[in-house]
This record gives C-alpha cells, structure tokens and sequence, in this order.
C-alpha cells in the first residue's frame, strides 16, 4: 500500500507538469526521472523498512522506525487514500442528467480495411502489443438537452474530432477511413479540439483526412500541446488552406434558423491565452447578440473558468481518457491540473456543459480499457415545460 501511495504520489506530479507549458523535452526528462523513483522505491522499502533490524516484516512494530521515515510513509499513506478516492469516483461517475441519451458503435479498424495499420513511426512496436485497442475505435453518439438552446436548433449535429496525432505509427489509412466514417454521419457542424500532429512530415495528410471533411455550418479547429512542439504556424495555415476556420484567431458568431452561434477557442496554456466572453449591459455573462455559446478548448483544465463565464457548451480532448484504465481503479495517467477527474466523458457545472473526448490517437499508440473514440452529439431544446421553468 505504501509503495502503491508512493506512486500516485509521484504520478500526480506527472499529471500536473503536462498540463503546464513546459516542452516536451523538457517533461520526458522529468518523467524518466519519476518513473525510475517509482520502480527502486519499493526495494529500498522492502529491504530497509521490511528487513532490517528493526523489521516490520520480521515482526518488529512500526513505531520502532527510525524518526526518518515517518515524513516519508505518511505522505505515500495520503497518496494510497488518494488513489482509492479517485477509484472510487469512477466506478460512481454518471453522465449528467443533461445528457439524455448515449449509443455507440464498435469499429474494428483492421478488420474494416484487411490491413495492420501499423507505420514506421515513434514507438510503433506499442500499436502489436497484445489486447491492445488502438484499432477498436468506439463512434459514440451522445444526446445534450441544454437550457439555452434554441427550439429551431433541435436535433443539431456537431461531430467532434480530437488528439488525432498523426506521426507514422498509425498509417494514413486509418485517419481516412476515420474521416469517412465522421462524414457519413452528416454532421451540421464539424469541431476539432486540437493535436493534430507528432511529426511534420504527415502534414501532407490532411487533404485526404480532416480536407474531406465538409458541413452545413462549417469546420471548426484549435491546436494542442503536440501542435505547439511542432510548427504550429504552418500546421494552421495548411488546415485554414483546406477550408478550416481558426477558431483562437477571432470568435465567430453563426446565424443559423433565426438565432446566433458565437464560438471561440482557447489553446491555453501553451499558445494564445483564455478568451474573454462578450458580456451583456447587466453583466450576467451572456453576450447580448448570441443565443447560444460554445467554447472548443484543449485542455478540460479550462472547464471551470468557462462555466464562470457562463458558455453552454465546452468541447474538449487532451487526456485521452487516461489511454490505459487499471480496472476497478480507472485511469491513471492524465495530462490535466485536476488529475483523471476530467479525462473522457460529460460533466456539468453552473450552467456549462462539458464534453471530453478520449480522442483518436496518441504519440503512445497503446490502450488498454480505454477505447479511441470519435464523437456525434446532438444537442436538443428544453421541453416547454422546462423552458417554463
């Protein structure tokens, strides 16, 4: 138990650090530096702790420790409480009353195109590993009830893509089939909440994958971390190329039935900064010409600034769902200042929704219990009664 503390002790360290702006050289170096304190203190504890003289494991009581070791144990206790409280959380975790709805739909990706998948990318021998489901990818379709919404946009589809990582490991293939999957679905409104690429020499691929792509009301995309290692200035212009709409360079308000769709966009921590929602004479939040507002934000890390300002709907990705799920303790990996609160599912809070996708892929091409996931939400107005109310 000490030992397990002991880990998501540091593991929390791990999780918080990516989730600053820090680069990635930078947090691969810290990392391996954590993951090997991780693996030698289990031993150090066996031996020093177990069986030494005196030794719990011998027999000896634990107030016979050396004063020493008490600042340390007590701290790896806490982390062990922490770690069955996150657990915890999980097994309870429910979708919101908000959401009113939930199907999905199973697609075996190697079965679909009778081939492996598997490129010459970074870490590729991860994708052969056994029981992995990097190739099951899970097409979710979700039903939002949001109080704001307005009557003539009942049933509006936004398909929402994230952390497609494009780096070699996963071939082309796989992210066009992914695509035309997403298209088939004819969504009203296509969003993509960033990590695009893990290396530039895929930047040709997006005129057969995210440039198929086409909606009523548009493309929509931010960048991620994974992005901002890259040249996310060139990453940007080829998508704005391809029809793409940026959406951290101005908000965009949409006229569609008769009623307004102001968005906007946050990359921050990394690139650009958190921005800030036009707000009406009395200062309740809402921008006074916009019925409904959506924020497309990398991080989930942004969620509680957004629902003081009051946006109904936050679109999110980043965390991956945690990529790997420990059952019954759930993720334990998780990019994000909250920990694995907020890796994949619906949340809400004040009057914001929020949606985080496991997304598609990763510079890691391993998952285990925590399927890819591409996402159709449908967003439904409030019954009169509610709308009353």
């Amino acid at each position: 138990m000490l030992s397990i503390g002991h880990a998501e002790l540091w593991t929390s360290v791990i999780n918080r650090t990516h989730a600053m702006k820090i680069h990635e050289v930078h947090l691969k170096r810290l990392r391996h530096v954590l993951e090997v304190l991780i693996v030698l203190f289990p031993i150090v504890l066996f031996f020093t702790v177990g069986l030494s003289d005196p030794g719990v494991l011998g027999g000896e009581e634990w107030s016979q420790l050396p004063g020493l070791w008490k600042p340390i144990l007590i701290p790896c206790a806490l982390g062990f409480a922490g770690l069955m409280y996150s657990a915890v959380r999980h097994q309870f975790y429910r979708p919101p009353r908000q959401q009113t709805a939930q199907s999905s739909e199973l697609i075996q990706m190697r079965e679909r195109l009778q081939d492996d998948l598997i490129g010459e990318g970074p870490y590729h021998y991860l994708a052969g590993l056994p029981f992995n489901e990097i190739f099951s990818v899970e097409f979710t379709r979700k039903t939002f009830q949001l109080p704001r919404l307005p009557q003539s946009w009942d049933g509006l589809k936004i398909l929402h893509l994230s952390d497609l990582h494009y780096s070699g490991t996963l071939k082309r293939e796989y992210f066009i089939e992914l695509c035309h999957i997403g298209q088939e679905a004819q969504p009203d409104l296509i969003i993509f909440s960033g990590d695009l690429l893990d290396e530039m020499i895929c930047l040709d691929w997006l005129q057969e994958t995210l440039g198929s792509l086409q909606a009523p009301l548009g493309c929509f995309f931010i960048l991620g971390n994974h992005d901002w290692n890259q040249d996310s200035q060139q990453i940007r212009q080829s998508l704005t190329e391809l029809g793409w709409v940026d959406l951290t360079l101005e908000p965009v308000c949409l006229q569609h039935a008769g009623h307004s769709l102001y968005m906007t966009g946050t990359e921050a921590p990394w690139m650009g900064g958190l921005p800030a929602l036009k707000r009406s004479a009395d200062g309740a939040g809402i921008d006074v010409e916009s019925d409904f507002t959506l924020l497309v934000s990398h991080t989930p890390d942004n969620y509680h600034w957004a629902a003081r300002q009051e946006y109904d709907l936050v679109l999110s990705g980043h965390t991956h769902g945690g990529q790997v799920r420990i059952p019954p303790l759930g993720p334990i990996f998780a990019p994000s200042l909250h920990g694995t609160r907020y890796t994949s599912g619906t949340f809400f809070r004040g009057s914001t929704l929020l949606h985080v996708s496991r997304g598609v892929s990763g510079i890691h091409p391993l998952r285990w219990f925590c399927r890819p996931e591409i996402s159709l939400l449908t967003l439904q107005a409030p019954t009169e009664h509610a709308a009353s109310v």
